[in-house]
C-alpha cells in the first residue's frame, strides 16, 4: 500500500481487525467508534494528519458518509480518501469494511485519492451538465472510475469530482471508456 505511512481512519474494531488480518500489525489505524466521534478524537486526527497524514476509509453507507464528511470538513478537505462500494461486500447482511473482500480493501487503499482543493472548480456545473454526467450510464462510469457508490446523487458526485481536481478533459476520457 502506497499510503502505508499514513494512518487509516475506520469506524470500529471489526474494521481494524480486518485491516490487520490483511496487513498485519504494520498498519496504523484510528477508530472513530462510529458516529461517536468526539471533538477530542477530531483534534487527535488533525494532529496526525498534520504530521504524517490520514486516509479516511469508512463504510459505504449513510453513517460512513456522515463520518467521512465530518472528518473531511474538520480537516478543511486536506485529506486522502479510500472507498469501497457495496458490491465489494461479501456478507450482504452488514455493509462495512469488515465485510469487504480483501482484494477490494487492498485496491481501495492502493488507489486512495488525495483531495487537491483549489479556489477554482476543476469542472464547472455547466460542463457537468453539457457532458451529461447526470445520465445514469455516465454517472455510473464516473462513480466506477472513482470507486464511489453509484447511488450517490449528482450534487455529491460533482463535489467529489472537484475535490479530486478532475478536469473536463479527464471526465471526457472517463466517459469514453
Amino acid at each position: 500500500m502506497d499510503k502505508m505511512n499514513k494512518v487509516i481512519i475506520v469506524e470500529g474494531k471489526t474494521d481494524s481487525n480486518k485491516l490487520k488480518s490483511i496487513y498485519g500489525n504494520n498498519i496504523n489505524i484510528i477508530e472513530t467508534n462510529g458516529l461517536g466521534l468526539t471533538n477530542e478524537k477530531l483534534l487527535q486526527i488533525k494532529k496526525i494528519n498534520d504530521s504524517v497524514g490520514v486516509v479516511i476509509f469508512t463504510d459505504p453507507d449513510g453513517a460512513g458518509n456522515k463520518i467521512r464528511d465530518i472528518i473531511s470538513n474538520f480537516l478543511n478537505d486536506k485529506v486522502t480518501h479510500a472507498f469501497i462500494t457495496k458490491k465489494d461486500i461479501q456478507n450482504k447482511k452488514k455493509i462495512g469494511i469488515a465485510e469487504a473482500n480483501s482484494s477490494a480493501i487492498i485496491n481501495a487503499l492502493n488507489n486512495a485519492l488525495e483531495i487537491k482543493k483549489n479556489d477554482k472548480l476543476s469542472l464547472e456545473w455547466k460542463d457537468y451538465l453539457n457532458l451529461d454526467c447526470f445520465l445514469k450510464s455516465n454517472h455510473n462510469k464516473i462513480c466506477e472510475y472513482l470507486n464511489l457508490e453509484k447511488t450517490i446523487n449528482n450534487k455529491r458526485l460533482f463535489k467529489w469530482i472537484n475535490l479530486f481536481n478532475i478536469t473536463k478533459n479527464e471526465v471526457q476520457k472517463i466517459l469514453k471508456r
